[in-house]
């Protein structure tokens, strides 16, 4: 049986690109054997793949950033982690390797390189991550998200029934998520313009605050037109009915919010390794499909979402243009699995 190794992990940017790719070369050929490689529980990635493909355990470590101490290891560790990767290659002798960037992916690349198994290289980010860059030039080929590709994309669920919140299409429906940890800085600049959200009846607002700063956000406001919550369960369905999404600028969820076609407003994560949120936002926001506000500007959050709120058209024209910019995300699982397996 034929044998394709997928390599990634770390974030969801990460690992949702690969598991596009893995559907869509799955629906090409479903007799070949997927395995994914990753880190060993509590690691995100063995949570959201090991129900769904076999699933084997690598060592990574990860570059700190804030930790010169650590660092100092990697000369050390690193040669470990390769060497275990290598013995797991060379026990499933995998055809090929499809790795999506990333300190989790970097020692199968390596141990790629050494054992002479053919690679390709996917980059989710507008600015190419360390792990591709040391690797690149050894791939068979390198996937960059663009213009032209696109990032792949797992298919979206289609005409989910709307959240009760969300059920008046009449009213303008906001989705604001910081992810299930919540996002500090989308957080406080919310809070600075609550009285306006807070008062205008015409507003349906879904905040997804984090669990860590919910239970006090919701202690403080009391509002009908506002659902403050830990964690959405059914994102996707709040996603399709939103008008407007409020987030960072994450690989995995812009091209989430583009493949259903939303406007949206992004607030990059600052501290995002070299600040590549800011360059995914950028670039959106540059074909006109978003509004981009880093943490540290002046709040003008209310006058972006009433610009769209009374300019109808303005919206349609943003939600067209990231519904192409979305389709080029979808396209992009099913391009990259037909160049790697029929060419």
């Amino acid at each position: 049986m034929r044998t394709i190794f997928f390599a990634c992990g770390g974030t969801g940017g990460h690992v949702f690109p690969a598991v596009a790719v893995a559907e869509a070369i799955r629906n090409l050929d479903n007799s070949l054997k997927i395995i994914f490689a990753g880190r060993a529980a509590p690691s995100m990635e063995e949570r959201l793949l090991s129900s769904q493909y076999d699933y084997r355990h690598i060592k990574a470590v990860p570059l700190a950033r804030n930790n010169i101490k650590q660092n100092l290891l990697l000369p050390f560790s690193l040669p470990s982690s390769v060497f275990g990767a290598a013995k797991l290659l060379k026990k499933e002798k995998p055809e090929f390797i499809v790795a999506t960037g990333g300190y989790v992916a970097l020692p199968v690349m390596l141990a790629a390189v050494l054992k002479r198994v053919p690679f390709y290289a996917i980059e989710p980010n507008a600015v190419m991550g360390v792990a591709n860059k040391i690797c690149a030039k050894f791939a068979k080929k390198v996937y960059s998200a663009s213009k032209t590709l696109g990032n792949p994309v797992r298919k979206m669920p289609e005409n989910l029934p709307p959240p009760e919140i969300f059920a008046d299409s009449k009213k303008f429906r906001i989705l604001i998520t910081g992810g299930s940890q919540g996002a500090l800085g989308i957080n406080k600049k919310i809070e600075q313009i609550s009285e306006q959200i807070f008062s205008e009846g015409n507003l349906s607002v879904v905040w997804q605050a984090g669990a860590k700063h919910a239970n006090a956000l919701i202690e403080k406001y009391n509002t009908k037109n506002v659902c403050i919550t830990a964690f959405l369960d059914n994102i996707y369905a709040y996603m399709q009915h939103a008008d407007l999404i409020i987030s960072r600028s994450g690989a995995s969820t812009l091209a989430e919010i583009l493949a259903f076609g939303k406007a949206s407003i992004l607030l990059p994560y600052p501290h995002a390794t070299a600040n590549h949120q800011e360059y995914n936002a950028r670039a959106v926001e540059k074909e006109g499909a978003a509004f981009v506000e880093l943490d540290s500007e002046a709040n003008s959050l209310w006058e972006k979402i009433t610009s769209l709120m009374n300019d109808r058209k303005k919206l349609e024209d943003m939600c067209k243009k990231a519904g192409e910019l979305g389709e080029l995300n979808r396209r992009a699982a099913d391009d990259i699995a037909r160049d790697i397996c029929l060419t």
